[in-house]
């Protein structure tokens, strides 16, 4: 035989000890990232026998479900005594020692309706609309009372079904620092409801460019810069003044009619002195009425903006605002002669009285703080959305108390409304505020009770992968952890799924570029104690098979539930993994005796396989 210059090597490992996570891991990479207790799975959102695709997933080892389906009608075709059925084979599933709490864990997830929970549709705002929402997702809340065994199931529900403002990193050119700005914001009409874009602008003017120090004309026209938040400003100004100047010129047009006609005559007809409609009456009569007409429409006018100065002031609670449009009032009345307790005198019919009274009212409107008549989307969702979160918790709290399913408002990505972290918070402050004055209002819960009672029912859903398709728009690792900061106290649950930054992909952990340690660690310790759930209905409908291996393996979890043993990411040396591993390299009987757990072993061993002949101890023929 020829002696050749190689080696042969052990090939196989001496135990899981030596297996170590490999930092290049196309996963995570880190070890007891989140242990296997705490990771959540969807049930397949594409179909309405959720309680098979329940079963589906119990038999994998998941400990944390959530149920549902984002398509209303496929959700409205979930019988209500499968959400029972779910409850009792979850309880099955997990039971323990009498007197212990189950180890399956059932949250849930709102279908998505066409309508935001603001009451904004495809034509805008309408009340009915709002009121609507609110009376599908209290159907919900009924649902999930059938499902939720230990009280304060969280229920996921998006913040938003409408557009939103979208959000860029820009340098100052100024400070030449790195600032957070609108690149577009959707603006709400308040008095008509109708939604609009604005996005940032730059505007040029025919109007001579010059130098604030020398006057010196540098240029025939100049460009400026203008913001979407400036814009919107420019917007509102621009709408009351035109408002006014409407007003103005009706009641300059009733002036300059009645300056044509003798004012002698005008007294006669106001007091309906003359005793026969000569031809210089009559015409006297027809300017008159023109007059009348005119001023009219300019009282109509002007009517019309004080009520929406004056509903918008009590929309915001401008308690200076509204004083000053009373006081106005007062000051229009008077003008007319009015006073409280008195009949309303003949004199103050008269045009040129009305008309006086008309140009006083618009000088004392223009003096007032412009109305915000056009709001961003985000402003004006917050008010209307928490009305309808707010009755929402109070339902279920009605129905079970302290132990009534939790909202849960999940944060949309950019384009969508609450995309951002701020806008998020103030939502759900704004609605627990409410929730906390109907429990005290109407059921005399004192306030301290209250308020506790509202961080249990209302809180935030954080997704992750929402949030990083916001890197589209220059968004950094960074950036995203601060707006996660903003919430974190809030959250009752998250939502972990990957993609790339651009479309809400649904991937499982580690295959797109989510930061999700970054995140996680963001949340603190509220974010720490959260449900966790990892959406992945892409990879159901796309590879038509359970992602739970490759999430476990992505998260490092312990793969023994005792909490000992190696992690799933440490697989690649005895079982092989979804992206490690070298393949059958060797025959079938290696993978049998070493590499497919003790039952492949002979009986003699320990196992289950059989033997010919003699066991290992009791001898036999050679």
């Amino acid at each position: 035989m020829v002696k050749s210059n190689y080696t042969i090597e052990n090939i196989y490992e001496p135990g899981y000890a030596s297996f170590k996570p490999n930092e290049d891991s196309p996963y995570l990479g880190k070890e007891g990232m989140i242990p296997v207790n705490q990771l959540g799975l969807t049930t397949d959102p594409r179909t309405a026998n959720q309680l098979a695709a329940l079963s589906t997933a119990l038999n994998q080892g998941v400990s944390v479900m959530e149920i549902g389906n984002i398509q209303p009608q496929v959700f409205e075709t979930i019988p209500k005594q499968h959400f029972a059925e779910m409850r009792r084979k979850a309880k099955l599933a997990g039971i323990k020692a009498p007197g212990e709490e189950s180890t399956v864990q059932l949250t849930l997830h709102a279908p998505i309706v066409g309508t935001d929970p603001s009451g904004i549709g495809q034509q805008g705002y309408d009340e009915s609309n709002r009121v609507q929402v609110e009376k599908q997702l209290k159907d919900v809340i009924d649902k999930a009372l059938e499902l939720d065994s230990k009280g304060n199931m969280p229920i996921t529900i998006h913040g938003s079904n409408a557009a939103g403002s979208n959000w860029k990193y820009k340098v100052n050119e100024e400070t030449g620092k790195r600032e957070k700005a609108r690149e577009m914001l959707v603006a709400v009409d308040r008095i008509s409801g109708q939604i609009s874009p604005i996005k940032e602008d730059t505007k040029v003017y025919a109007q001579p460019k010059v130098n604030k120090e020398t006057g010196e004309v540098l240029d025939y026209s100049f460009k400026k810069d203008y913001t979407p938040e400036k814009q919107l400003e420019n917007h509102n100004l621009t709408k009351w003044d035109d408002a006014m100047s409407k007003i103005e010129f009706q009641r300059e047009n009733a002036e300059r009619i009645m300056k044509d006609v003798d004012s002698r005559i005008q007294a006669s007809i106001v007091n309906r002195e003359f005793t026969q409609q000569t031809p210089e009456v009559a015409n006297a009569l027809q300017k008159m009425h023109f007059a009348g007409e005119y001023l009219q429409e300019a009282s109509r006018q002007a009517q019309a903006e004080f009520n929406h100065a004056y509903k918008i002031a009590e929309e915001t609670n401008d308690k200076k605002q509204i004083e000053a449009l009373k006081k106005i009032a007062e000051n229009y009345s008077n003008s007319l002669g009015i006073e409280k307790g008195k009949k309303i005198p003949q004199l103050s019919q008269a045009p040129f009285v009305q008309s006086q009274a008309i140009g006083r009212l618009v000088e004392n409107l223009r003096q007032i703080k412009t109305p915000e008549q056009f709001v961003p989307i985000e402003d004006f969702s917050i008010n209307k959305a928490s009305d309808t979160f707010s009755n929402v918790a109070l339902y279920a709290y009605e129905k079970k108390g302290n132990k009534a399913p939790a909202l849960s408002i999940e944060n949309l990505y950019q384009e969508m409304g609450f995309s951002q972290g701020k806008d998020l918070k103030n939502l759900v402050v704004n609605s627990r505020e409410k929730f906390v004055k109907k429990l005290m209002d109407k059921k005399g819960v004192s306030k301290s009770e209250a308020e506790k009672t509202a961080e249990k029912l209302i809180g935030v859903t954080f997704d992750v992968g929402h949030l990083n398709m916001s890197k589209k728009f220059g968004f950094t690792d960074k950036d995203l952890v601060k707006e996660a900061e903003k919430v974190g106290k809030f959250v009752n649950k998250v939502h972990l799924t990957d993609n790339f930054g651009f479309n809400d992909s649904h991937l499982p952990p580690g295959m797109g570029n989510v930061p999700f340690q970054a995140l996680l660690e963001a949340l603190g310790e509220k974010g720490a104690k959260a449900i966790k759930i990892n959406e992945v209905g892409g990879w159901f409908e796309h590879f038509k098979s359970s992602p739970f291996p490759q999430i476990l393996e992505a998260y490092g979890s312990k793969i023994y539930s005792s909490g000992e043993g190696p992690y799933w990411s440490q697989a690649a040396g005895f079982q092989q993994s979804y992206l490690e591993g070298y393949g059958q390299m060797l025959p079938s009987t290696n993978y049998q005796l070493f590499g497919a757990g003790f039952s492949q072993l002979p009986s003699s061993l320990g196992g289950q396989q059989g033997q010919q002949g003699g066991g290992r101890m009791g001898g036999g023929g050679f």
